[in-house]
C-alpha cells in the first residue's frame, strides 16, 4: 500500500523531469514487478510451466514481454525446444534467441506447418489484444493446426475480460481436458480473477 502511494506521489514528478524512453522503460520494469507477484502468475511460473517442460517437445509461447524472458529456459529443463511469437516486433528482445518471430497470432498456422508442435501455451492474450469473439475463434483454429493430434494447449484467461474461450463449438469438437497439473482440466485462481485451461488436441 505504501509502495503504491509513493508512485502515485512520484508519477507526475517523473513525467516532468525523465525523458519519455526513459518513463517507458521504467513503467516496463514496475510492470514486471507487479506482474510476477500476481497470484495466477507464481502458479503459472511455480507449478504450470514445471509440468508442461516435463513433458518436453516442441513448445510455442505465445506474448513475450520483460517478465517472461526466463520462461524459454525453464521449459527446456527437460530437453524441450521453446519457441515464441508476438505480434509486436519491439517485443522480440524478449523472445528466444533464434527461434523467435513476430507474428499475428490468429493466422500462426500461415507461419508454421501443420501439427508441428507438441505444446502451446496462450497465456494472457485473449482480451489483451485478441478481445472480440471471432478472433478468439480463429487463433484457437490457428492454434489448434499447428498442435500435434495429442499436442497440449494451454489458455490463460482473465474472467472479467472475456467469455469462457473453451465454450466455443470448435473447442469442445477439436480438443479435450487436460488433466495435466493434477488440477483437473481447469485451474481457477480466484484471488487474480484468472483460469487456467488444459486441453488436448483429440488424435
Amino acid at each position: 500500500m505504501l509502495m503504491k502511494i509513493v508512485e502515485t506521489a512520484v508519477r507526475p514528478i517523473a513525467k516532468w523531469l525523465m525523458p519519455r524512453p526513459v518513463r517507458l522503460w521504467a513503467k516496463d520494469i514496475l510492470n514486471a514487478r507487479r506482474v510476477r507477484r500476481n497470484p495466477a502468475r507464481i502458479v503459472l511460473v511455480q507449478e504450470i510451466l514445471p509440468a508442461y517442460a516435463a513433458c518436453g517437445g516442441r513448445i510455442l509461447w505465445i506474448g513475450c514481454r520483460r517478465y517472461t524472458k526466463k520462461y524459454g529456459p525453464l521449459l527446456e529443463r527437460n530437453g524441450g525446444e521453446c519457441w515464441t511469437v508476438d505480434i509486436e516486433s519491439a517485443h522480440a528482445k524478449w523472445g528466444e534467441k533464434g527461434r523467435h518471430f513476430t507474428w499475428d497470432l490468429l493466422s500462426i498456422d500461415r507461419l508454421f506447418a501443420a501439427e508441428s508442435f507438441d505444446t502451446v501455451l496462450c497465456n494472457g492474450v485473449f482480451g489483451f489484444g485478441v478481445d472480440a469473439r471471432h478472433a478468439q475463434l480463429a487463433a484457437l483454429q490457428a492454434m489448434g493446426s499447428i498442435l500435434k493430434p495429442g499436442g497440449r494447449l494451454l489458455l490463460g484467461w482473465n474472467t472479467d475480460r472475456i467469455e469462457d474461450p473453451v465454450s466455443f463449438d470448435f473447442v469442445q469438437n477439436a480438443f479435450v481436458g487436460d488433466d495435466l497439473t493434477a488440477h483437473g482440466a481447469r485451474w481457477a485462481v480466484p484471488a487474480a480473477g484468472y483460469v487456467y485451461d488444459f486441453l488436448r488436441r483429440r488424435e
